[in-house]
């Protein structure tokens, strides 16, 4: 039996219900239910929901906004994903992304719940990736279903849960990458005054991606970090994480969220995090905002 089946009254789902608008086999997973129309995709700033009469199960996809990344060393974390069956409700809240040092706003329909990604020097919450550092470890959150996050000390450790943003000192040439996970943690800066090549931390990967590190203080050469990949949780498709700029000195590029690719850096500002919890980029100057939360209901 499919977990993400389930039978209602007034609400049947047939093992043989196919079309262009229900979910294809193909796309089945542990997140996408089979068999289910998707009825609503809700972004940031709505806060009411109509439920036709009859439907008393709803079946959520939530996604946090994305953290912002730091206007120094950090970046932001991807927001966290939960999904799952709750009781039809009419109100529900879609978090914002994070402007730069500020962490994302989390997202809630029912009993669904996935936080706001973390900025820089912050711990995620309820699945969130850990923001990038310049002293201390941070973790990311344990998530909607118990999952741990994971932990970091000078680079990323991902797990089931989500991604850390890694610890960084400034006397580095290279940053330190996110970890990986539900949520990407994370990338850091790469900051070692001298001649040498400067390289930001690449976000860590997952359903959605966290922002990539800036990179600063070489005479030389500074490239920001990538933003980490997300996965379209729609499609199946990758989202791609925002490319480094490469001027001095430069900054990181947003991490990919659950519907939407992550933005480049241009220059000395972080790259926007993609829509659906992308990570906001580290910048030089001024930090990514992160991606949007998003909402999507099937019944």
């Amino acid at each position: 039996m499919n977990p993400n089946r389930k039978g209602q009254a007034g609400n049947p789902v047939s093992a043989g219900m196919q079309s262009a608008a229900v979910t294809p086999f193909a796309n089945t997973s542990q997140i996408l239910p089979y068999g289910l129309r998707l009825r609503q995709t809700i972004n940031a700033g709505t806060t009411s929901v109509t439920i036709p009469s009859g439907v008393t199960w709803v079946y959520a996809i939530c996604a946090g906004g994305g953290g912002g990344g730091g206007s120094s060393v950090g970046a932001g974390g991807a927001g966290g994903i939960a999904w799952g069956w709750t009781p039809a409700n009419s109100t529900c809240i879609v978090g914002t992304g994070g402007a730069g040092n500020t962490s994302g706003n989390y997202t809630r329909y029912g009993q669904i719940i996935a936080g706001g990604g973390a900025t820089i020097n912050t711990n995620g919450i309820l699945g969130s990736g850990g923001g990038g550092s310049n002293s201390s470890t941070n973790a990311g959150g344990t998530n909607y279903y118990g999952n741990p996050g994971g932990a970091a000390t000078n680079s990323g450790v991902g797990n089931i849960g989500s991604g850390a943003g890694g610890a960084q000192s400034a006397n580095v040439a290279t940053g330190f990458n996110g970890g990986n996970g539900i949520s990407g943690g994370a990338g850091t800066g790469g900051a070692l005054t001298g001649s040498q090549t400067n390289v930001g931390g690449i976000g860590g990967s997952g359903l959605a991606g966290g922002g990539g590190g800036r990179a600063a203080n070489s005479t030389t050469s500074n490239t920001g970090g990538t933003g980490g990949a997300g996965i379209n949780v729609l499609t199946g498709v990758t989202t791609t994480g925002g490319a480094g700029s490469t001027t001095s000195p430069a900054s990181g590029g947003g991490g990919g969220g659950i519907a939407g690719n992550g933005n480049a850096a241009v220059s000395g500002t972080g790259g926007a995090g993609g829509l659906g919890g992308g990570g906001g980029g580290g910048g030089s100057t001024t930090g990514g905002a992160g991606g949007d939360g998003i909402l999507y209901l099937f019944y």
